[in-house]
């Protein structure tokens, strides 16, 4: 699973306001191969803007070099919720860092932290111990 982290997430909060704090979209990569060297993508999930979004099998134009998935962030035009969704175009690559190359300060506060302690949408931190498995569970496409 790979996530981002927004401090500032845009989806509609109420008729007249936009825009609410902390806004953590998800992928999860389906492969073969736990080993990244000798693995095929199989599927992909990701937290779209009507919940989670399941692709069993990718089409070509979504994989840059085989090896790499594209994702766009976007807010919906019509009900304006921010989410993720494969691009065919070409962007920046990101550093990926793992969960374990976290400081222990830093996975406590990630795991610690209220972040639907606002009137906003369900925001979670799809990393924390107890939303990690579910969502997992929740997001197998095949």
């Amino acid at each position: 699973m790979y996530a981002w982290y927004f401090p500032k997430g845009t989806q509609f909060v109420t008729k007249y306001d936009t825009g609410h704090r902390h806004f953590c979209p998800y992928a999860i990569l389906w492969t073969d191969n736990p080993n990244a060297d000798n693995s095929t993508i199989l599927g992909v999930s990701m937290s779209g803007s009507r919940g989670n979004v399941k692709e069993a099998s990718l089409k070509a134009k979504y994989i840059a070099n085989g090896t790499t998935v594209k994702f766009d962030s976007y807010v919906g035009f019509w009900i304006g919720v921010q989410a993720l969704r494969l691009t065919k175009k070409s962007g920046k690559t990101q550093d990926l860092i793992t969960w374990e190359q976290l400081t222990d300060e830093t996975r406590d506060a990630l795991s610690e932290f209220n972040f639907e302690s606002e009137p906003s949408p369900k925001v979670g931190m799809p990393l924390k111990d107890d939303e990690f498995a579910p969502i997992l569970k929740d997001s197998y496409p095949f």
